[in-house]
């Protein structure tokens, strides 16, 4: 089989669904071991088909960040090898996070 072809497959199942339960057991988990700090972030759908839409973009990471006065989270177009970061590409912050913006969530 050809190399591009397995890595187009194991690239296309990158993440895994899990229960809601799984999801509640792992995100009080965090909260308890880190009871003041971010639980999330909100961005709107047309963030992430933009990061998506960007050339060669195969997924996006998300990472942890702190803007000097607050935790966030940074999106990024990517693919399997790497960041998309090159001034053509548009990177994402100043989603609502939470806290202090209110979530109704069994996961919050």
């Amino acid at each position: 089989m050809d190399s591009k072809i397995i890595r187009d497959q194991v690239q296309a199942v990158v993440g895994q669904k899990i229960s809601l339960q799984e999801a509640e057991a792992w995100t009080s988990t965090y909260r308890h071991n880190q009871p003041n700090g971010l639980r999330s972030v909100y961005f709107s759908s047309s963030v992430f088909q933009a990061l998506i839409n960007q050339p060669n973009a195969k997924g996006i990471r998300i990472y942890l960040a702190n803007d000097g006065s607050h935790d966030t989270m940074v999106l990024v177009s990517a693919n399997e090898a790497a960041d998309l970061t090159d001034p053509e590409y548009t990177l994402y912050d100043n989603g609502n996070c939470s806290p202090p913006f209110p979530v109704t969530s069994p996961l919050q």
